[in-house]
């Protein structure tokens, strides 16, 4: 049984440490899909990355389309919490603190702000979820 446990934990640490790897792939695929869904250019994809709020309503529906393909956004643009949870898992690689961190980042952003709708929340939720994670002195993964 013991030996079981401790497999069970070395398999858990692999698959997170290979999610892990492989995030940036997929979300530069998720990424691509949505400059070709929108028309986007390659301005707004290099935008998207600065983690300032979006000058435009082109980029802030990047970041909306980024984010539901992700499964953080609902196809309302709301925060799905079963989809953000895998994400946060998916990119803490099994660091506990951080995940607890960046649960707590969740949790205070995903009602803010609730009467803004489609790529206008999203975008409101994206700035929260920046502005709360370096308030807690995360720096920003991925997207």
């Amino acid at each position: 049984m013991k030996y079981f446990v401790v497999s069970l934990v070395i398999c858990s640490l692999v698959m997170s440490y290979s999610e892990a790897q492989e995030l940036p792939m997929r979300l530069k695929k998720i990424v691509e899909e949505c400059k070709a869904r929108l028309g986007a250019g390659d301005d707004d994809v290099a935008a998207m990355f600065k983690y300032e709020p979006a000058t435009n309503k082109q980029v802030k529906c990047l970041h909306a389309c980024t984010m539901r393909l992700l499964g953080i956004l609902d196809k309302n643009n709301k925060p799905f919490e079963a989809g953000a949870m895998a994400y946060i898992k998916s990119v803490t690689a099994s660091n506990a603190e951080l995940e607890k961190l960046l649960t707590e980042v969740y949790n205070e952003c995903k009602y803010f702000p609730a009467s803004k709708e489609g790529c206008e929340f999203s975008e409101a939720f994206r700035v929260c979820i920046i502005e709360r994670s370096r308030a807690k002195g995360i720096h920003m993964l991925l997207h």
